[in-house]
């Protein structure tokens, strides 16, 4: 099976401004290719917030020479569509951002299977305290600089690999018209 981990970091609480993109493709569980990408936001979305700051620890001046997301579009697209499900912990969050840049910078509609590797880890692991990736990373042994939107794709593309994908947890993203 091949997964598509993703995650994104963002400058504000602005949906769509992402500032670092991550994606990790793992082939029957082995990293087949992963790309990191910090992002200059859109225009109007670049200001970066203190506290999105000190959880990431990207500020203005390490994006604002950066491409803009509409650049890195195309690679990180092909990457997410060569997988048979694309992984994100907490879905929601991304995807809104995803949805929204995806509106803001006038892309063609883009569609994929996906699985939540939060929903993921509170179906499989109900007795555990905390489902926060860093908490199911630790729970695999799995050592990773949390909020890096590299690591973070690995860490829960890896934890779905680890644990498989249970009946119903495949859900479908598009930002076709309905």
């Amino acid at each position: 099976m091949k997964l598509a981990g993703l995650d994104f970091e963002t400058a504000n609480g602005k949906l769509g401004s992402i500032c670092a993109a991550g994606c990790a493709i793992l082939d029957n569980g082995v990293v087949a290719q992963r790309r990191e990408w910090l992002v200059c936001p859109h225009k109007g979305y670049r200001w970066m917030r203190q506290d999105f700051t000190a959880i990431h620890g990207l500020s203005y001046w390490d994006v604002c020479g950066c491409a803009e997301f509409v650049d890195i579009w195309p690679e990180l697209r092909r990457m997410l569509l060569s997988a048979d499900y694309v992984v994100i912990h907490n879905a929601p969050f991304d995807l809104g951002h995803l949805r929204s840049v995806l509106a803001l910078y006038g892309q063609p509609p883009v569609a994929f299977d996906y699985v939540d590797s939060l929903l993921v880890s509170r179906r499989l692991f109900p007795e555990m305290p905390s489902h926060a990736l860093d908490a199911m990373a630790g729970r695999f042994g799995m050592a990773f600089h949390h909020h890096n939107a590299l690591e973070d794709a690995m860490a829960c593309a890896g934890i779905v690999a680890r644990t498989g994908i249970p009946a119903g947890a495949v859900r479908h993203f598009s930002t076709a018209p309905e």
